[in-house]
């Protein structure tokens, strides 16, 4: 609270200053058992940018099980229009681009077998990015993303974890 005294007269007056607040989400669902050669489907929700600033460099990623491979990746909606892209990495490789310039408010169904990418018989995709530079305080996900996958022949009989994260700078 300030005061000021103008020929005679006082005015008070406040200055409020919101706090600042920084936060992400994401969830990953899928089914809680596969059988071999059976496709399986994980489904994105919650992702968004929860803080009350923009965040740079916003993104989220899926880690794919090494007992999965990918099929087809449907992009999902987000809130605020602009454009963003998806990078996959093979085998814990370098990023390649899988699609560039896509747009929030469309969603797109993209091919992403190893068929489809041009993959040797060694190479999985081991992660999928989606990265769309500033979010705005309030970026979410509006249509659902998913990635269709098909469960390895071979497959043993043990558990895994799937992980996947969401992140953004703030006055990087």
């Amino acid at each position: 609270t300030a005061y000021l005294e103008h020929e005679g007269q006082i005015v008070k007056f406040e200055v409020t200053n919101k706090s600042l607040t920084t936060g992400v989400s994401i969830t990953k669902t899928g089914p809680k058992e596969i059988m071999a050669g059976q496709p399986v489907r994980y489904t994105f929700s919650g992702i968004a940018n929860s803080s009350n600033v923009r965040l740079d460099n916003f993104y989220w990623r899926d880690t794919l099980p090494a007992e999965v491979r990918l099929d087809t990746v449907v992009t999902g909606t987000y809130n605020f229009p602009g454009t963003y892209k998806i990078t996959y990495r093979v085998n814990g490789g370098e990023y390649r681009t899988l699609a560039d310039n896509l747009s929030t408010s469309k969603n797109y169904t993209l091919a992403a077998s190893a068929t489809a990418l041009g993959l040797a018989s060694n190479e999985r995709v081991t992660e999928v990015m989606f990265i769309f530079g500033q979010a705005p305080a309030g970026f979410a996900q509006v249509e659902k993303p998913y990635l269709h996958c098909t469960a390895v022949a071979n497959l043993a009989s043990t558990s895994f974890v799937n992980v996947a994260d969401v992140g953004g700078v703030y006055n990087g």
